[in-house]
């Protein structure tokens, strides 16, 4: 009996260990990362966890019955009665044949609206699929409705106020407050709206603060986005329509190490955009190509006095210390397949020339850097901060892996720098620059002691050989 039982017990883990197996197998062929939760590794850190909550409205099933958030289903409700309005107008039909054929819509494609959430998300809210698809109707009108109408001048469209309005904004983009891209699409396609139109009035109109610095090269809206979210992250990273932007997972060492140095192994001894500084690297923004602000735009030229690191100009804002967290967690989810540690990358570079408040200053005084935050060691903290959760850092550069696509290109630019920094006679001719041509006032009393010992040599010389 109690061998029967072992076999028995046996049997069962052993079909516990390959439905596991399947289980993992099945999630790593999936295309798109499924809209869930932020990653375990980051919820237990309070500090990160508290930037990925919304705090005045949801979307999707994640926040759905969060009583806090109460407001802001009126609000949705609002929209959605405002946004079926406009759709019955357009197909010149009453608004409860208007209300049926949209929600019929969302009805006929729910299995497979269903698939691009994570099971637990659903499964925890107890959603049946009358319930779910009135959520996803509601959310889904509401939020193109929104996206429509959003202005920053002209909150009262919205029937809200300015601060209503812009927690809302920052909401949207938050990693468990998404909506699945082909849910806007479907309802976008009824002709209510145009979806390119609805993401650049979106970005351009929803933060102020960002308008005219961060991304006014707003491209068209990418038909390759997941949600709103990875939208907004492909705008960052400056990936085009036209660009693969799911990298071939087969890429192998060589070709991603191709344009580093030849030294496998790069110990950094810089430490911050100071020490670059002092050996005579100036840093600018880079203002050329279509998307000058894209990240990947990162580029060092060094000559033998010193060199120019330019980097793209971004805004550092109250929405920022959200959305880029959320961006980092949306890098880190364990499905998250397709995407390579891009944004991660980036902020690991910058967490590089940035250890205190006089890094920040400068950056900020070269023009690369806008900071609208209380104050310069709020940004140096937040980068500070940012870069303790960063998955980039468990790597150094011997272990350079086709799972971080931009990397290389960062490593290459450090090793450009470290390669310069190193060189003993640069840091000389640095010093020897910073030191008596430093500041103009250097420079005046060079030449004026210049100007004195031509003086006395003239004067010398004609005392030694007088005129006749």
């Amino acid at each position: 009996m109690n061998k029967e039982l072992d076999v028995n017990i046996m049997d069962e883990w052993l079909t516990k260990l390959k439905e596991t197996e399947k289980s993992f197998d099945e999630r790593k062929q999936i295309s798109t990362p499924k809209i869930q939760r932020v990653p375990n590794l980051l919820r237990q850190n309070d500090r990160f966890a508290k930037y990925c909550i919304p705090k005045c409205i949801s979307f999707g099933p994640i926040h759905h019955k969060d009583p806090r958030l109460k407001q802001g289903e009126e609000f949705k409700l609002l929209w959605t009665s405002k946004f079926v309005t406009g759709y019955s107008r357009h197909m010149k039909k009453d608004t409860n044949q208007a209300t049926h054929n949209l929600f019929e819509k969302i009805k006929g494609d729910m299995e497979e609206l269903k698939k691009l959430y994570a099971e637990d998300a659903i499964l925890e809210g107890g959603y049946d699929d009358n319930c779910f698809t009135w959520m996803l109707f509601v959310d889904g009108c509401s939020a193109l409705y929104f996206m429509d109408n959003v202005d920053i001048h002209h909150p009262e469209v919205l029937n809200i106020k300015f601060d209503k309005l812009m927690y809302i904004w920052r909401d949207m983009h938050l990693l468990e407050n998404q909506l699945p891209m082909r849910l806007l699409k479907l309802l976008s396609e009824s002709g209510v709206g145009n979806l390119n139109y609805s993401f650049f009035n979106f970005e351009m109109k929803g933060d102020h603060k960002c308008k005219g610095h961060s991304m006014h090269m707003i491209q068209p809206y990418n038909y390759d986005a997941i949600h709103i979210l990875d939208h907004f992250r492909l705008l960052l990273i400056g990936l085009s329509m036209e660009e693969n932007i799911f990298p071939n997972q087969d890429d192998n060492l060589e070709n991603i190490t191709q344009n580093t140095s030849e030294d496998p192994l790069s110990i950094y001894t810089y430490k911050n955009i100071r020490d670059l500084k002092a050996i005579g690297i100036e840093v600018k923004r880079y203002t050329t190509g279509k998307n000058p602000q894209a990240w990947s735009n990162v580029h060092l030229s060094s000559n033998w006095l010193g060199g120019v690191l330019r980097l793209p100009m971004f805004v550092f804002n109250d929405n920022t210390l959200y959305i880029f967290r959320n961006l980092l967690a949306y890098e880190m989810c364990p499905d998250n397949f397709c995407h390579k540690y891009e944004c991660c990358s980036f902020f690991s570079f910058m967490d590089s020339l940035i250890d205190n408040v006089e890094d920040v200053k400068e950056l900020r005084l070269s023009g690369t850097l806008i900071n609208m935050l209380s104050s310069d060691e709020d940004l140096a903290n937040f980068i500070n901060e940012l870069g303790d959760d960063l998955p980039t850092k468990l790597f150094v550069d011997i272990y350079r892996t086709p799972s971080v696509a931009f990397s290389a290109k960062y490593i290459n630019v450090k090793q450009q720098i470290e390669k310069h920094y190193s060189t003993k006679w640069r840091r000389w001719v640095a010093q020897g620059y910073n030191t008596y041509f430093g500041s103009p006032w250097s420079i005046i009393a060079f030449l004026a002691a210049l100007v004195a010992l031509v003086l006395t040599f003239i004067q010398t010389w004609l005392t030694i050989h007088p005129k006749h």
